[in-house]
């Protein structure tokens, strides 16, 4: 579960514009990228100190500028939740208001959910004791319960990073050779888009070590058959070469993991 994580964390950190239009379609027109935008980790951490690796609340608080040139700015709280939890709407809700007391700014909160409960998708948390009331509503987005088809329409990277969560969750028993033929068809539709160097990097990684093999060496076997089909593609063999060393190097467990967290 850790290694997921890290490599949710990873993903947004390299295609955070393209998550946002993923995610966030009515805030990608507000936010000025030109003033660019701030991963607040070091704010995490001391936000959250009790909490550490898979089980801190805040997975991603990022702050963004927006376009009508003011010094406002708006906190993304994000989190994937990959397992269900009794406890979590009332840690969205310790999350959101840590953060507006010490930030005093807009929070709009994404939950997303990678677990393989159909119905589990908890989006408020409430309080109501003797006329005291509360309610906080957050954003969720239900991996499972994604169409496929339209996700292989979309032209967002992030839409394949979808699609491999979704296999990772319904394939998860599936045998080498019928992950082997999917991960080859969603790397085949990355490679085939226009996207800019980075995001394939990016998406091809996450595609490779999120759908899991069993057989560790068959990770850089992957990654050498993409490459020797993909080389003559119109980006130069740099990125083949890193595919392939990058699989080759993360072909043990401990490998993958160490690789991930660099």
């Amino acid at each position: 579960m850790q290694t997921y994580d890290k490599l949710w964390k990873g993903i947004i950190e390299d295609l955070f514009e393209e998550f946002l239009e993923m995610f966030f379609p009515d805030l990608i027109e507000k936010i000025d990228f030109s003033k660019g935008f701030e991963f607040l980790d070091q704010e995490l951490s001391l936000l959250f100190p009790e909490s550490t690796g898979k089980n801190r609340a805040v997975d991603k608080l990022v702050k963004v500028y927006l376009k009508d040139g003011t010094e406002e700015w708006i906190l993304v709280h994000l989190e994937v939740q990959g397992y269900p939890d009794q406890t979590f709407e009332k840690r969205m809700f310790t999350s959101f208001y840590r953060v507006l007391d010490r930030f005093d700014k807009e929070i709009t909160a994404l939950a997303i959910f990678t677990d393989k409960q159909p119905d589990y998708k908890p989006n408020v948390y409430e309080r109501d004791f003797h006329g005291t009331k509360l309610r906080y509503e957050y954003r969720t987005y239900k991996v499972l319960g994604q169409d496929k088809g339209n996700l292989l329409e979309s032209n967002n990277p992030f839409a394949l990073v979808i699609l491999a969560t979704l296999v990772a969750i319904e394939k998860k028993n599936a045998k080498d050779d019928e992950l082997m033929r999917i991960k080859w068809y969603l790397a085949r539709l990355l490679f085939e888009r226009n996207y800019e160097k980075k995001a394939i990097i990016s998406v091809f990684e996450f595609i490779n070590f999120y759908i899991r093999f069993e057989d560790k060496k068959n990770y850089a076997i992957f990654a050498k058959e993409i490459s020797s089909t993909f080389q003559n593609q119109r980006f130069n063999m740099g990125i083949v070469d890193i595919l392939v060393e990058d699989a080759r190097q993360e072909g043990i467990e401990k490998g993958i993991e160490k690789g991930i967290e660099k």
